[in-house]
């Protein structure tokens, strides 16, 4: 080419190109020239950037609009001509190639323009210029303002030829989550590459060791194994080549693999263990997976300081109400949570002729005592008193815990201090699920009382009663109605919806500096409700550890317009004709029967909020609390020598920890080999069940009324919460699913399936969102959600509830939703049939 300070063939580039290409340029420049199958293309380099500017007077002050608006030196764009003419009228990609991106500390990812589908020379020049313009945005102003870099950066634009892809994605030459070097992993979505990298779709995973290609999801299915055997090779060439491990961008079209993108990895764990064994020994009993509540493994941290107390608070609660079994238990088997209901003495017995029922009712010892107490819990109102002694005095001594122990500056505290300050943190978090499972009980016996009224006096189905409780949960709907203002704030401020369009995990700081305000009333927010646990899992990230999250939410309740003050209206209309219905179905009915109801109402009304809003005060606050105080111990401890790194503490037990800090003792062995068995256990899944099935229930029919509704109302209660049965189903296709409807409406819309908190940031408002299981804290998503299907969970799992306080559409229990749907797929969800049905 004659230009060449102007524009340089891709192949004529080399790793020392960058300050005249950018990073992103040189690197595939490097490549094409060694043979790999980089699109062809061109750079119009920096010299064309910095003429540009020189040529229009162009500084810091600049408006993006007059950049992209004015014309190109006549030299450039002679330049720029010339070197697009043998491309023709081929389709184009034009990219920025900044020198200072993909830096450590200022990667400016996502902040500069990419123009995709480019044809002709007009498009051409206007796509250079918007490429140009978007480095003088407010975003990356601010973005350079909050690193005191006055100065706008050497640019370059990197044109290629479009690749028609039929499937797109990017892959690791190492494991990025768990540092594995020998594990390749292969994201891959249908079509272009932005869908993935923009978040609009939720990615098929392979991993890829040797010449073995694993499929862990297909929501896409964009890929088959060979493919995927062949990126990863081409990642690993790559690799080799350059030196390091390799994240590249690839694209697949007319079964031709092309390299988009290649950039070192910086952030790699170190390597993955070896797999140690877990010991898998089954207890005596009928063990069901427990995935609602515990989709992945707990770490040896969240074990030692829960699950020894959710068993003793659960089987507390059994006694505290006379109920006929012996507890609810959880037990890991093979590193998975697994859970049994225990019958009275122990074990799984053949369900007792109906006939034998009331001989053994009176020959039972351990069955009278417990009928006894059963019939006086429910004369004396047990659970009636324990639900106002939530109100009364649980919660207000939990909330005045939380703000206590939020308030204390862990870093400052000696050694000593801090040893006492984690001790009484832990203790409060097993006080919290102390009450929680108490409430279990009392919930399970108010509610059934409503919803037996309602089937018996006005056939009313579940869905139809639960209408009468739509908006009590306040403590469901708070966040996102706090967020609310804070998205109405943003949209008040032109410089806010700027930043917001494109946000990444710095935003949070580009904002502070941009408004002053808004970080005021941002940072109050995450102090108020961003400590919380996202699951129950000690070890992951709290909410307030995730701004970028909660600033995409707010964005995205921008877009879609949520009114909180409506919704809350909406929702009371809603509740007040429901009941206004029932009082008139009975007007005509017997006086006994009008008061069971009313009696019912009031308590429901009473105990319905407590299922969704002790939660916070019980478990995720407390959770959330700890998991601060844990990570400041790991702290100690790494600086001390005792684990390499602060992370590592999670893979300690609660006293190791506190033992370590105490005597000094170094934990890196056997930090080593829980990882190892953390390895072990993701690679071997338990099955759904273990033992024999002993079937339903025996019948209830011989026990005294007062008891008899106690006992229907935990089975009920427990499949309202679980649908284990229907979670548990296999279905044949993806075209029409069936599951338990569990919030009233229809909703059409594209899916996007979210298997965890991490990939929150994919979903787009309008979105039938489609997951595993929900926890409270995922109620700030419900603003922006169309509808919800889940594979797991009951009327009353948290799913179901927090959809029907934000009026969205849910079917739960649907078995394997996750796995049939893909994302961009659209749906028709019907959350008063239950039906989820593809539409062609």
């Amino acid at each position: 080419m004659k230009n060449v300070s102007y524009a340089i063939d891709l192949k004529d580039l080399s790793l020392g190109d960058s300050g005249l290409a950018g990073a992103k340029a040189a690197n595939l420049g490097e490549l094409a020239g060694a043979g790999f199958p980089v699109p062809d293309g061109f750079v119009l380099t920096t010299n064309a950037y910095g003429r540009f500017l020189t040529a229009n007077g162009f500084d810091a002050d600049s408006s993006p609009e007059a950049v992209a608006a004015t014309p190109l030196p006549a030299e450039i764009a002679s330049a720029l001509l010339e070197a697009v003419a043998p491309f023709g009228d081929d389709s184009l990609a034009v990219r920025s190639s900044d020198v200072a991106e993909d830096l450590p500390g200022a990667s400016f990812a996502g902040q500069y323009e990419t123009v995709l589908d480019v044809r002709g020379a007009e498009a051409l020049i206007a796509a250079v210029r918007r490429c140009w313009g978007s480095a003088f945005s407010q975003n990356v102003a601010v973005y350079r303002a909050a690193r005191a870099e006055d100065e706008v950066g050497g640019m370059a634009v990197l044109i290629q030829r479009l690749v028609p892809a039929d499937a797109a994605g990017v892959a690791f030459t190492a494991n990025p989550v768990n540092g594995d070097r020998t594990e390749a992993v292969v994201s891959a979505v249908r079509g272009l590459g932005e869908r993935l990298v923009s978040g609009e779709a939720s990615p098929d995973e392979w991993l890829v060791r040797g010449d073995e290609a694993v499929c862990r999801r297909a929501p896409e299915r964009a890929i088959d194994a060979s493919e995927a055997r062949l990126v990863a090779d081409l990642a690993r060439r790559v690799e080799a080549h350059l030196g390091c491990p390799q994240d590249i961008e690839w694209a697949l079209a007319g079964g031709e693999l092309f390299l988009l993108q290649a950039r070192p990895i910086t952030t790699l764990p170190e390597e993955a263990p070896e797999l140690a064994p877990v010991p898998v020994d089954p207890p005596h009993g009928f063990w069901r997976r427990e995935a609602s509540h515990s989709p992945h493994p707990h770490s040896p941290m969240n074990r030692s300081l829960m699950h020894a107390e959710r068993n003793a608070a659960i089987k507390r609660g059994f006694d505290e109400v006379g109920l006929l079994l012996e507890a609810l238990e959880f037990r890991e088997i093979g590193g998975w949570d697994y859970m049994r209901l225990v019958p009275l003495g122990g074990k799984d017995r053949r369900r007792p002729p109906d006939w034998l029922m009331p001989l053994l009712i009176r020959v039972v010892p351990q069955m009278r005592s417990r009928i006894r107490q059963c019939v006086e819990a429910v004369r004396t109102d047990k659970s009636g008193r324990l639900i106002r002694q939530w109100h009364e005095d649980w919660r207000p001594d939990l909330t005045a815990g939380i703000a206590e122990l939020r308030a204390v500056d862990i870093a400052a505290l000696s050694d000593a201090e801090f040893h006492d300050h984690v001790s009484k943190t832990a203790k409060f978090l097993s006080k919290g699920i102390g009450i929680h499972f108490r409430l279990h009980g009392p919930i399970a016996h108010t509610l059934s009382d409503l919803v037996f009224a309602c089937r018996d006096l006005l056939a009313w189905d579940e869905p139809k009663t639960f209408e009468m409780m739509t908006g009590l949960s306040e403590k469901s709907s708070e966040p996102a109605h706090r967020l609310a203002e804070l998205a109405r704030m943003a949209g008040e401020r032109p410089i806010l919806r700027g930043l917001l369009e494109r946000i990444s995990e710095d935003t949070h700081r580009e904002l502070a500096a941009a408004d002053e305000g808004f970080a005021a009333a941002f940072a109050a927010y995450q102090q108020e409700f961003g400590c919380r646990a996202l699951r129950y899992e000690v070890a992951d990230p709290t909410i307030a550890e995730s701004p970028a999250l909660i600033l995409g939410l707010i964005r995205d309740q921008l877009g879609r317009g949520y009114d909180s003050e409506e919704a809350t209206s909406i929702l009371e209309q809603k509740r007040a004709g429901t009941v206004a219905e029932a009082r008139a179905a009975l007007a005509g009915r017997p006086a006994n029967e009008r008061e069971w109801f009313e009696r019912a109402l009031a308590r429901a009304e009473q105990s319905y909020p407590v299922r969704e809003d002790n939660e916070f005060y019980t478990i995720s606050a407390p959770l959330a609390l700890v998991r601060y105080a844990v990570l400041e111990l790991g702290r100690r401890l790494a600086d001390g020598g005792r684990i390499a790194q602060r992370e590592d503490v999670f893979f300690l037990e609660f006293n190791e920890a506190c033992a370590s800090l105490r005597e000094h003792l170094d934990q890196s062995d056997l930090v080593s080999h829980r990882k190892a068995e953390r390895a072990w256990v993701e690679a071997h899944p338990g099955p759904p069940t273990y033992g024999h099935d002993p079937g339903p229930p025996p019948s209830f029919n011989a026990l005294p009324p007062e008891a008899r509704s106690v006992m229907e109302a935990v089975y009920w209660y427990t499949n309202s919460v679980t649908a284990a049965e229907q979670s548990a189903q296999r279905q044949a296709t993806g075209t029409a699913l069936r599951g338990v409807a569990a919030s009233p409406g229809q909703y059409t819309g594209p899916v996007r399936v979210i298997m965890s908190e991490a990939e929150f940031d994919k979903l787009q408002p309008g979105d039938v969102l489609v997951c595993p299981i929900t926890s409270p804290v995922w109620s700030v998503l419900f603003p922006s959600v169309g509808a919800l299907v889940t594979d797991t969970g009951g009327i009353l799992a948290h799913s179901a509830i927090i959809a029907r306080e934000y009026r969205v559409p849910a079917v739960v229990a649907t078995g394997d939703a996750t796995r049939l749907l893909r994302d961009g797929q659209i749906v028709s969800v019907d959350g008063s049939t239950g039906d989820v049905t593809l539409k062609e």
